[in-house]
């Protein structure tokens, strides 16, 4: 497909979502470097402008886009330059380093570098693309019933954040997860393998649920809706929530900047949930990608800054699972890496967590 499907929505996805080892290992190594500190102590690149780090990728970095191309940054006297990496696995030595102040990215991300000890604050949510993992049936495979999964061939990555879903879904409908095969893929694997009839149905996220829907597949739920028959309707089975977080040490020296940058990404939320359609097409064009493809994801998306307890027991909950698949060592407290306290300032309305 798109250079941006085979590169880098692929590539970021695959380290994105599974075991992060080599992603905690740079944080781990990087935040001992030295020369972090200075790093950070400045606002601006080299040309005086602010640099933001993202992704190719409109759910991590579609406010951040939007920001930019509708001029909210500049309304809020920012000069800012936006640098959109393939995936966090380009990011995070630049966090772990102290070379990105700011970096959009999802909380997976944000647990990982801060059960390594580097001293970063989600001062905000972004999204929550919870609606973006799913399970989705091969076009020859017959499921009348969740408990039909049982014996069946899923793939999935292993350690992707997809199987909070799976495991939450099992639960709730007395589907037996011990009689599920899974088989360790890669999503594009996956793809093929689900074409093939090699396994039965696969686990992963967009834009490869789209894909494996649109060669046949049947799509059997996902974190916010199942299709399972028997057991339709709006689920809640895994929050994957996508952040801005910010150096400690650039937070505490230009908290105007960091609340200038929120106020204009507000607005940019505002923009995407009253002109989706406008916004995929904006946003298409900077990361390479389709409009129609662009705009199934934000509608899968859940876009809001709002600090509530779903956002923190969504954390939490990643943050156990991280645990489990013995990706993170240890589980940060989330007060180490949270500070809701700018948002508490500007949009007080919408910090409710307790």
């Amino acid at each position: 497909m798109m250079k941006w499907m085979t590169k880098a929505f692929s590539t970021k996805w695959k380290k994105f979502l599974m075991v992060g080892s080599c992603l905690i290992l740079s944080a781990a190594l990087l935040t001992g470097c030295g020369g972090g500190q200075n790093a950070a102590s400045s606002g601006s690149g080299d040309d005086g402008k602010l640099v933001l780090y993202g992704e190719l990728d409109p759910q991590v970095s579609g406010q951040q886009i939007i920001a930019e191309e509708k001029g909210f940054f500049k309304d809020e006297g920012l000069d800012v330059e936006n640098k959109l990496m393939n995936g966090p696995d380009e990011n995070a030595p630049l966090v772990a380093s102290g070379e990105a102040k700011i970096c959009f990215g999802s909380v997976y991300n944000n647990i990982s570098v801060a059960a390594n000890g580097v001293k970063v604050k989600v001062v905000a949510p972004l999204a929550n693309a919870a609606g973006t993992q799913a399970v989705v049936a091969g076009k020859n495979v017959n499921i009348s019933s969740p408990k039909d999964l049982e014996g069946k061939k899923i793939g999935m990555t292993n350690g992707a954040g997809v199987l909070i879903a799976v495991r939450n879904m099992c639960e709730a409908t007395g589907t037996d997860i011990n009689k599920i095969q899974f088989v360790n893929l890669q999503a594009s694997d996956q793809l093929a393998s689900l074409e093939k009839g090699d396994i039965d149905a696969m686990a992963a996220w967009e834009p490869w649920v789209g894909k494996a829907v649109a060669q046949g597949g049947k799509e059997l739920f996902n974190g916010t809706h199942s299709y399972l028959p028997g057991a339709e309707g709006d689920v809640h089975w895994i929050d994957f929530y996508m952040t801005v977080q910010v150096q400690d040490s650039y937070l505490k020296a230009h908290p105007e900047n960091v609340e200038k940058v929120l106020r204009a990404l507000h607005k940019a939320t505002d923009y995407i949930n009253e002109h989706p359609e406008e916004s995929a097409e904006i946003i298409s064009k900077r990361i390479n990608v389709d409009k129609d493809t662009c705009l199934r994801i934000i509608k899968k998306n859940k876009y809001s800054m709002k600090f509530d307890d779903q956002f923190i027991d969504g954390t939490n909950n990643m943050a156990k699972f991280m645990m489990d698949m013995k990706s993170i060592k240890k589980v940060p407290e989330i007060k180490s890496y949270v500070d809701m306290s700018l948002m508490k300032k500007l949009y007080p309305d919408e910090v409710t967590a307790k």
